[in-house]
């Protein structure tokens, strides 16, 4: 790895599109939170990385931040997306300072590759607002968890989920 000198040197290398796949390893020990979550969302960064870099605890802004960044890099792994999914949870209770984990759990939600029991788990959990998962059966184009959210213990997200399975089925935008 290269020697970096000041912390902007650590951020430009994570969000370099000319940064090896070996230099993106070596960057996610980086010292910085936000070189992390660079590497997150660089498109070169590989799976078992992504995996690594999951926080074990979200809390902070930054931590939520680079959850986001995880949900939907493409090259997540569904066991490292079923992993964030229960990590997440926690911060989808609207609560205040949770508005970027909550957009992390709708990028998850959204994301093909997450598994659709880890989706499940995390929608039917008492500590998700309603909120929360209104706007994942508006934003999702996923048919399975539409169907979750069409048997939702709030009828406001059970209409919003037909509204949008009704969008889909016809084509048209909501």
């Amino acid at each position: 790895m290269p020697r970096y000198h000041t912390p902007k040197e650590y951020l430009d290398a994570a969000r370099s599109p000319a940064t090896s796949p070996a230099e993106l390893r070596a960057l996610a020990k980086a010292p910085y939170s936000f070189v992390l979550t660079a590497v997150a969302r660089n498109p070169h960064t590989e799976s078992s990385v992504l995996t690594t870099l999951i926080p074990t605890v979200i809390e902070s802004w930054n931590e939520q931040e680079l959850a986001a960044a995880i949900a939907c890099h493409p090259h997540t792994s569904a066991d490292a997306l079923a992993t964030l999914a229960m990590r997440l949870i926690p911060m989808l209770d609207n609560g205040r300072g949770h508005q970027v984990g909550f957009k992390a759990g709708v990028l998850l939600c959204c994301n093909p590759m997450t598994p659709i029991h880890a989706i499940a788990t995390l929608l039917h959990s008492e500590h998700v607002a309603m909120q929360f998962r209104k706007v994942v059966a508006r934003e999702t184009r996923r048919q399975d968890v539409l169907a979750i959210l069409l048997a939702d213990r709030s009828e406001t997200v059970r209409r919003q989920a037909q509204k949008t399975m009704q969008a889909l089925d016809t084509g048209v935008e909501h």
